[in-house]
């Protein structure tokens, strides 16, 4: 049956990949004018072939328009229907530069790898002589269809013992011209059901019931002894017929002699060239695989150790390389940031500065910790401090003034006055002093008196300006030590912190100085390692040519090894392959004579495939010659000898057999009832063909609210009347009696005058009873009946019913049809069309508009394109309802 349907770079499709072997029914969505249809009439080019007979949209025929259209080019556009029978195989067709179509069956199913090369762009479709290239090198068989005849020979076959694509009853008929049959000639309303009428309806019955050749014609030579005559007759024109095909034959008996003598002497010269060849070949292996072990052992147990220790000590230098420059790296930085520092001279600098700034501020700290300070007792000092400072800086002011320091020049005298007098007296204004004291006693008058002073009486001490000054210094000093000490004081935690930053710049300045003095070293150090880093340069630069050397010599015994090896498996290839030829030769079964020869084992094995594929066919066109030749003349010889010694005995009695038909030419006496009857006898079966069978079967169909269908025969009732008189003829002998048989005599000499003949469809015609509702009505198929729907219904399921009738029932033998404007079917129908066509082994496709219609297996999407359309399965152009029951 027909799996796929592929149309390869059309007009409007750039692929369309409709697969059928997974559904019972399809449907293709689309908008309208897109090319749904054109999918489907492709089924012309396959069950039709006859262009005259297929029918394309718009009633057009396959013309070379329609073919132009299919196929725009002669080397890039395809259809190929994948067909699986027995196996699978596909039929390609295409259009040649005639403008017409070649057919080519081809041994493999559809597979895109083989039509399609991809493209760094997409898929690219292969030419034509590509493709044929593109098979031979997959060992796909391929071969061309002669003609149209060989190709509907093919496709349609009687019976289940072959793989084609139509498997049919044996009483199916074919046409003159061999591209038309019983199936065909139905098959065609299938595609167009506008054609479907009365008339077609019957000649579909005819052509079913295998009657349409069926009649009876009358000739005035035909008048006298015909049962003599014919018999003469036939002898001579079998014979005379033959004449061609008989010398054919006897020249396929001489060929077919010749080629097995041809076969014979040279299977003994294959014999003799094997047996030295494939000794010579064996030898030959053998010494290259010892060689070739020899150099694997090299290989694996010296060249790949060495370079696998070599790979370990780069793999080292690599490490310490990496190590090195690591180290490099860090100096390097180390010594760029030691010389970003400042000097030693600003560092060491730094250092005191910060070292200072630590001492001070530990010392403060370490007072207040050790006099148990608080804010407020070193604020009271600094008030005291203050206070000291203003009185002591007014004493100064006033010093000068003051009667003590005025009284006496000598500083001895001022002191013994200064222990004297109180200090509201001393500090009173020099303006008090009447006189100056020059000189002191013991005895020291006092307004009227007299007081004696102690002999160890000594002065009191009176501050000069410049210790009063000294002392101003001092208290300034303990106040400004007291207001720094203040804000230590008050936070303390704060101040603690600081002197640890400090101590932290004063670290991160001697660990500058540090490095500083290390750096002359570093310079040495990072200097060494230099050296050493490329020093171990050196030593992986020799590493690495010390491998490509190892690696060198690897590849060259490796290529070594291959080019063994390849030539290993070629000479075992050979050995295989003459091994085969052997075989394949002794199975031929062909018995060797004596022969000498020259030419090559190759060319000896190529003649013998080539003459015995043409014995072959000779065979084969023998023994199709020779039972067409038995059939002509009804002989049963199985011997071909035998057979044309019979036959040229016949050509040799030509003349006397000629000589006894001009004689019975006057005697005839016509004599036409047993074809009249068999005439009748076809009609009376075709009848109950029609009441008992098919009418049984269309009854069942449900459509809409249709009760039931009915075909009634309406015989042609004045040819029937004749066609009777005819048959009640007897033989026309001395003993007849004339009076009986006049009436029945001058009918059939009417016809004999008239030269009529009989055909089949001219006993009867036919009606269509329709019973709706408890109505009856008799109705044309040219007419509308129904609804659209409906009417398409009743047709479809008419000529599917006939069709069923001449095709072998198989799940193999489904036949694939195309159901056209199924939106005019309403649903309940339309589910019933598709269960009718799942029974009786239909698949439908449909075409249907952006809106698919409920009930199918699987829905094609065609959209439309800037370019050529695409349509498959990979395309993401398939949806699937349900899977398909088994």
């Amino acid at each position: 049956m027909l799996k796929r349907l592929v149309i390869l770079n059309s007009d409007i499709y750039s692929k369309a990949d409709i697969e059928l072997y997974n559904c019972n029914s399809l449907q293709i969505v689309g908008p309208n004018n897109i090319g749904k249809s054109t999918l489907i009439y492709a089924l012309n080019f396959l069950f039709i072939i006859d262009g005259r007979e297929m029918t394309f949209s718009g009633n057009r025929t396959g013309d070379k328009t329609t073919f132009n259209h299919y196929f725009p080019s002669i080397n890039s556009s395809f259809i190929v229907f994948e067909i699986f029978k027995n196996r699978y195989y596909s039929i390609l067709v295409k259009r040649n530069a005639e403008g017409n179509l070649d057919y080519y069956k081809i041994d493999s199913e559809y597979k895109e790898e083989h039509y399609f090369t991809d493209t760094t762009i997409g898929q690219k479709l292969k030419k034509f002589d590509s493709l044929l290239t593109e098979f031979a090198t997959n060992g796909i068989e391929h071969s061309k269809f002669l003609n149209r005849r060989e190709v509907f020979n093919f496709v349609y076959q009687k019976g289940k013992r072959n793989n084609a694509v139509v498997w049919l009853n044996q009483n199916v008929n074919q046409d003159g011209r061999g591209i038309s049959n019983n199936f065909s000639k139905i098959y065609k309303y299938l595609i167009n059901s506008q054609l479907i009428n009365n008339n077609s309806l019957k000649e579909s019955l005819i052509i079913a019931d295998n009657k349409e050749n069926e009649s009876v014609s009358f000739s005035k030579k035909n008048q006298k002894d015909i049962q003599t005559l014919l018999k003469h007759n036939r002898d001579i024109k079998v014979i005379k017929s033959i004449q061609r095909s008989f010398n054919d034959f006897k020249e396929l008996v001489n060929q077919y002699a010749g080629k097995s003598t041809i076969l014979s002497e040279l299977i003994f010269a294959f014999d003799h060239q094997y047996s030295s060849l494939y000794s010579e070949l064996g030898t030959s292996v053998s010494k290259m695989k010892t060689e070739r072990d020899k150099d694997r052992t090299h290989l694996n147990e010296t060249f790949n150790p060495k370079k696998d220790r070599l790979n370990q000590e780069l793999g080292k230098i690599e490490t310490q390389l990496e190590q090195k420059q690591r180290d490099i790296d860090q100096k390097d930085e180390l010594v760029k940031e030691i010389k970003s520092y400042e000097s030693l001279q600003f560092l060491e600098q730094s250092f005191q500065n910060l070292d200072k700034e630590r001492k001070d501020i530990e010392s403060q700290l370490t007072q207040i910790e050790n006099q148990n300070l608080n804010s407020k007792a070193i604020e009271s000092k600094i008030e005291k401090a203050d206070s000291q400072i203003r009185k002591i800086t007014s004493q100064v002011d006033t010093y000068s003034n003051q009667l003590i320091h005025q009284i006496s020049d000598n500083q001895d005298n001022k002191e013994l006055l200064n222990r004297i007098l109180s200090t509201d007296i001393s500090s009173l204004p020099f303006e008090n002093i009447s006189t100056n004291i020059k000189r002191t006693e013991n005895l020291m008058k006092l307004f009227d008196g007299v007081i004696k002073l102690p002999n160890d009486l000594k002065g009191k001490p009176i501050e000069s300006i410049e210790e009063l000054e000294k002392k101003i210094k001092e208290s300034e000093k303990e106040k400004i030590f007291n207001e720094k000490l203040l804000p230590i004081a008050k936070d303390l935690e704060k101040h603690q912190k600081d002197i640890e930053e400090i101590k932290k710049k004063i670290k991160g300045v001697n660990d500058k100085i540090e490095k500083l003095k290390q750096l002359p070293n570093l310079e040495k150090e990072l200097e060494s390692i230099k050296l050493e880093f490329e020093s171990l340069l050196k030593q992986k630069e020799q590493s690495a040519k010390d491998i490509k050397i190892i690696e060198k010599e690897i590849m060259k015994l490796s290529e070594k090894i291959e080019r063994t090896n390849s030539e290993i498996i070629q000479k075992e290839q050979r050995i295989n392959n003459i091994q085969k030829w052997k075989v394949e030769l002794e199975q031929f079964g062909i018995k060797p004579k004596d022969y000498q020869s020259t030419d090559s084992l190759d060319n000896i094995y190529a003649n013998i495939r080539r003459n015995f594929q043409e014995r072959e066919q000779i065979k084969n066109e023998k023994f199709k010659l020779f039972e067409k030749l038995k059939n002509k003349t009804e002989r049963l010889e199985a011997d071909e000898n035998e057979f044309i010694r019979y036959i040229e005995s016949e050509l040799v009695t030509l003349d006397d057999k000629q000589k006894a038909i001009d004689g019975l030419l006057k005697n005839i006496s016509t004599q036409f009832a047993n074809p009249c009857r068999t005439l009748y006898s076809r009609f009376e079966e075709f009848n109950s063909f029609i009441i008992n069978q098919f009418n049984s079967k269309i009854r069942k169909i449900k459509i809409s609210d249709i009760d039931t269908l009915k075909i009634e025969i309406i015989e042609n009732e004045k040819l029937i009347k004749d066609l009777t008189k005819i048959i009640q003829i007897r033989d026309l002998t001395s003993e007849l009696i004339f009076d009986d048989q006049s009436e029945n005599l001058n009918t059939l000499n009417k016809y004999l005058d008239s030269q009529t003949t009989i055909s089949f469809s001219d006993l009867f015609d036919i009606k269509l009873h329709l019973h709706k509702k408890g109505q009856h009505k008799d109705v044309d198929l040219k007419n509308q009946i129904e609804s659209d729907g409906t009417d398409k219904m009743i047709r479809l399921v008419l000529i599917m019913s006939i069709i069923n009738q001449i095709v072998v029932k198989d799940d193999e033998n489904k036949i694939v049809i195309f159901v056209d404007e199924i939106g005019t079917i309403d649903e309940a129908n339309r589910i019933e069309i598709l269960n009718f066509c799942k029974e009786h082994n239909f698949i439908p496709i449909s075409a249907a508009p952006l809106h698919p219609y409920d009930g199918f297996d699987k829905y094609y999407l065609v959209r439309r394109s800037k370019g050529k359309i695409v349509v498959s399965e990979k395309n993401g152009n398939v949806i699937i309802r349900k899977p398909v029951e088994a």
